[in-house]
């Protein structure tokens, strides 16, 4: 049987090098700072909650008119999709700064229960989408009312 002599400098190197990942992926490549999510598309910053009736979602797309959006849902799932296009007056040569993000993106939410897709509602002010989403008839709670017999109805 070998042994092997435990070197704590091997554990602070990997320690190092972790630290050097998190810094490197969060300062020097921040994606979520670009606006840039996983694959390339752009991130839109959605918020997204639950009622009793229904789940709301609510998007920031500036920039954007309802003609650019498109809203889809089935039975489970709400899908928003979009592009934002560059301005097109402006050589490459021309940019001094471009912080704004272009491109196409997606975003899809799988909700917890059923919706009724039928019911969907958006509205979009200001470059804000909201929908509200309807959860299903069959996934609400219903009030059973209980059908009582005394025992002198029994006679």
């Amino acid at each position: 049987m070998t042994l092997a002599r435990w070197n704590p400098i091997n554990d602070v190197v990997s320690l190092r090098e972790a630290m050097d990942r998190l810094f490197e992926d969060s300062f020097i490549r921040p994606t979520a700072w670009t606006g840039m999510a996983a694959g390339g598309q752009l991130a839109v910053p959605v918020d997204l909650w639950e009622t009793k009736d229904a789940y709301h979602l609510t998007a920031d797309l500036p920039g954007l008119t309802p003609e650019d959006l498109e809203i889809s849902a089935t039975s489970d799932t709400v899908t928003i999709s979009g592009e934002l296009k560059q301005e097109k007056d402006v050589t490459n040569e021309g940019w001094l700064r471009q912080e704004r993000r272009t491109g196409k993106f997606t975003r899809s939410f799988t909700l917890p229960v059923q919706i009724d897709p039928n019911k969907v509602e958006a509205h979009f002010t200001n470059g804000v989408l909201e929908l509200a989403v309807p959860k299903a008839e069959s996934t609400k709670p219903r009030s059973i009312k209980i059908n009582a017999t005394t025992s002198e109805n029994n006679k």
